[in-house]
């Protein structure tokens, strides 16, 4: 569909020169070229197919449809063995970066358990979009309804006459 094998004049394509030039001369004619939109396509393609490669071959966050819900109890459960922080609903597993905090390991030990939210989103430090990506990585699970779970005093219940199965 078309006598180039390489589309820009600059390209190394000694064939193509030939052909041109016999064209020139009148020893070619009805020399066929592909539509540039095409070939413009096609490169894209190219690149999309190796942008899926490199796409592919990268560690992403868990889906939020593959985390476990889990209870304020649970999380408080596993947080005694484990460092586990709250953000935004999502409890993270920071046990690999305890370490590597830029604010020393502490922050993060004192802190297993706890909402974290306000603190990560500017209470104490506004984190970059770096520490947002990192963070992702390690989501473990969602908080049921997404906040602590508060316990009401049972005289409040009483007073209130509800039962604790109704909160």
């Amino acid at each position: 569909m078309d006598y180039r094998n390489a589309f820009f004049w600059y390209q190394y394509d000694p064939t193509k020169w030939f052909i041109a030039f016999c064209g020139k001369v009148g020893l070619a004619s009805h020399l066929r070229v592909f539509p540039s939109n095409e070939i413009a396509k096609s490169q894209l393609a190219m690149k999309l197919k190796e942008l899926k490669r490199t796409q592919d071959s990268l560690k992403w966050p868990t889906p939020n449809e593959e985390l476990p819900v889990v209870s304020w109890d649970t999380f408080q459960e596993e947080a005694q063995s484990r460092p586990l922080i709250l953000v935004a609903g999502y409890i993270h597993d920071v046990s690999r970066f305890i370490d590597q905090h830029p604010g020393g390991r502490h922050h993060l030990e004192n802190n297993s358990g706890k909402e974290m939210t306000a603190s990560f989103y500017g209470g104490i430090y506004r984190h970059s979009r770096a520490a947002h990506n990192l963070l992702a990585m390690m989501r473990v699970g969602i908080l049921d309804c997404g906040v602590e779970t508060p316990k009401i005093p049972v005289a409040i219940t009483r007073r209130l006459n509800i039962s604790e199965q109704d909160i």
